[in-house]
């Protein structure tokens, strides 16, 4: 058991050095000098107008932006109201159990433009969007993962996440299929196909996207603009979202451990070797005072060490103390997010299997498909004829 807790160990420290690969870059896509205007923000917004309150940060892109508003309450068709009042496009919609993947995909009919772009409420986005939609063109990718910082770093609990972020989002340089919620970019008819065989399942609705764009073998790369949202404030925020967050990652990674080891066979080995079997050894330890005392100490200058060399491009005296962070993270919050998952299940009465097969392959095109590529791309002419 010893040896082969050794070679374990060793495979996992050399898996935790592969955010070098960012260095890499060769799925990356920069903004260039060119520009188009030929993109549709999609907001998905229910529940409360509170969640849209920043939009002045939006204003810019006002003409280019469609508010997917679930209306079944009366203060959201107020606020839908006021929305339009203030210039903004709205399309209400009625949905049950409304998530922002399945709002994108109800309001994605009436979308003209050649691309879509999936925005959270809560996040903002640079002035240079134009030149990143032109080069994502110029490149030909069909889905775009997009960076995501933390905005409101202002105290412990937001700062850990904010290297947390800035870590992680190193990893869609060689993994661009791993989508954020907060924002993404796609070809309208790639989305389209997309929520074709989306399960909706919330959460991890959003690397859903790309997870599934992966299946369908569509071209995938990471555009490198850089968007802010707001994290969680206080622990107990955090410990919150964190376990609808490891729900997620339990649905991903065992719930559809089929599929996942089929197309993705490293990635998911390392999660259910890393995240589960580790997590039986590591509180086998910790209720050892020897073994604490002896190996934690080394674990944690280990860490620091691993995650300071693969994360050189974000270097940050964080590193310090974020060993404790994380750890604490991965010995409580896979259970908690496995058994969150079982409740959310029952309540909707769905695994939230995915939808593709287990075969990667493209879907073949409809007539109704073809027809709306064709739209797609004769309306950008049509509008610089207009101009």
């Amino acid at each position: 058991m010893s040896h082969l807790m050794l070679i374990l160990a060793v495979g996992l420290v050399f898996f935790d050095f592969q955010n070098l690969l960012s260095l890499w870059g060769g799925r990356t896509i920069r903004p260039g000098t060119d520009s188009s205007f030929d993109f549709t923000i999609i907001v998905p917004l229910f529940g409360h107008p509170r969640y849209f309150d920043r939009r002045a940060d939006l204003l810019r892109y006002q003409h280019n932006s469609l508010v997917a508003l679930e209306v079944s309450t009366a203060v959201m068709q107020t606020f839908a109201d006021q929305l339009e009042s203030e210039g903004w496009r709205v399309e209400r919609l009625l949905v049950d159990d409304p998530n922002p993947a399945g709002l994108v995909k109800a309001a994605l009919p009436v979308v003209t433009t050649t691309y879509t772009l999936r925005l959270d409420a809560d996040t903002t986005i640079g002035d240079d969007l134009p030149r990143a939609v032109a080069a994502v063109h110029a490149e030909g990718a069909e889905v775009c993962s997009i960076k995501c910082a933390v905005a409101n770093r202002t105290n412990i609990v937001t700062k850990f996440q904010a290297l947390e972020y800035r870590m992680a989002m190193l990893g869609r340089h060689f993994r661009p299929w791993l989508t954020s919620g907060a924002c993404f970019l796609a070809r309208t008819d790639a989305l389209a196909q997309i929520m074709k065989v989306h399960s909706l399942w919330t959460p991890g609705e959003d690397i859903e996207t790309g997870r599934t764009a992966l299946a369908l073998r569509m071209k995938i790369r990471h555009l490198d603009i850089l968007v802010h949202t707001d994290a969680p404030d206080t622990w107990q925020a955090l410990a919150r979202q964190r376990r609808l967050w490891w729900a997620g990652t339990f649905r991903h990674w065992s719930i559809n451990m089929d599929r996942n080891l089929l197309h993705l066979p490293v990635l998911t080995t390392y999660y259910l070797t890393a995240i589960w079997v580790s997590l039986y050894f590591k509180w086998w330890n910790m209720i050892n005072p020897h073994a604490l005392i002896t190996t934690l100490p080394m674990v944690i200058a280990s860490y620091i060490v691993v995650t300071a060399i693969s994360n050189t491009q974000v270097l940050s005296p964080w590193m310090l103390v974020f060993p404790i962070y994380s750890l604490a993270q991965v010995l409580l919050m896979p259970p908690i997010g496995a058994a969150h998952y079982f409740v959310l299940a029952k309540r909707r009465r769905r695994l939230g299997r995915y939808g593709f097969s287990h075969r990667r392959r493209r879907l073949q095109p409809t007539h109704e498909n073809v027809a709306d590529q064709l739209v797609a791309r004769i309306t950008p002419f049509i509008r610089q004829l207009d101009a």
